[in-house]
């Protein structure tokens, strides 16, 4: 009955909505029901869903592919058939990854790390005590432990930070565009976005700001655009071409990367997705919501998660 009454709320809604560009809404429509704590992206088939306290993974069709087993602030993203939970990295089936068996004890030995981040052009960052590193698909380090922070290998660079400030390392753990930002977010679109001085821009591959640092916050650009926020106050949320100039406008407050065309936005306290061309393809009237992957999106609905269709 619940049910039916907010689908119903969501229809009445989106009938009456008078937003500036709303005309090329439709309804939602639920393809994995919204009774998840929480809920991650799909990656490699699989997302990461909490349920009783516990994390799990679900497939296109919301079967449990992995038990919810998992009592941990977080579950990873799959990549490379691997995702991270816990202290160590699980594979599609749930199995323990990178073990091996010791060939005089035939001790069972594991890999454990402090934290990890999915894997990335075949390589996933790692922490190991206070320093971050880089392993490969077998589980040994390419790149030892000896960053601060770091970020996942994206157009063959990734964020790092020493002594307090971020750069970018190749994919030898050489800096090849020095530390000298606040923060730093990986490159997309041959862009980054990075703090410098307390305000967002983006450099290039050269280290050279091609978006001067005058931002609030920013996302990374996909479909040709990146989020940007200009005030603190209300709705200041828009996103820009790599010219600079805004190809959607101002007006929301708050908004996320583009996924397969569609980027989550919030127009007051709801959240919607935007076509390419600032409409609305999904009229704001959910709790939450992360980007579509691989078909599917999470939103929130009555402090639940589920997953809609494009």
């Amino acid at each position: 009955m619940r049910r039916k009454i907010f689908l119903l709320a969501l229809v009445i809604c989106l009938a009456f909505s008078n937003s500036a560009n709303s005309a090329q809404t439709r309804p939602p429509f639920f393809v994995i029901e919204a009774n998840f704590q929480d809920a991650r992206e799909f990656h490699e088939g699989l997302a990461a869903v909490k349920s009783n306290d516990r994390w799990g993974y679900i497939d296109y069709l919301g079967r449990i592919a992995i038990p919810f087993v998992h009592r941990v602030p977080e579950a990873g993203d799959f990549s490379d058939g691997f995702a991270f939970v816990g202290d160590h990295y699980i594979d599609n089936e749930g199995n323990f990854a990178f073990v091996r068996i010791d060939e005089d004890t035939d001790e069972r030995i594991e890999k454990y790390f402090t934290n990890g981040l999915p894997f990335s052009q075949g390589l996933a960052a790692v922490q190991s005590g206070a320093q971050w590193g880089y392993i490969d698909l077998m589980g040994n380090y390419v790149i030892a432990p000896s960053f601060e922070r770091v970020g996942s290998f994206t157009e063959n660079l990734a964020p790092a930070r020493r002594k307090g400030l971020w750069g970018f390392i190749d994919m030898r753990g050489n800096f090849v565009i020095e530390p000298r930002f606040l923060r730093a977010k990986n490159f997309s679109e041959g862009l980054a976005a990075v703090n410098y001085k307390g305000r967002w821009g983006f450099i290039n591959k050269e280290g050279k700001f091609v978006i001067k640092a005058v931002y609030y916050e920013a996302g990374d650009f996909h479909d040709g655009m990146a989020p940007v926020r200009t005030r603190t106050s209300y709705r200041g949320w828009g996103f820009i071409g790599h010219n600079n100039k805004f190809a959607i406008p101002r007006r929301y407050n708050n908004a996320q990367n583009f996924g397969e065309a569609l980027a989550p936005a919030a127009a007051d306290a709801r959240w919607g997705f935007l076509n390419v061309r600032g409409n609305w393809e999904i009229s704001p009237l959910y709790e939450d919501a992360r980007p579509f992957s691989e078909g599917l999106a999470a939103v929130k609905v009555e402090n639940r998660w589920g997953y809609i269709r494009q």
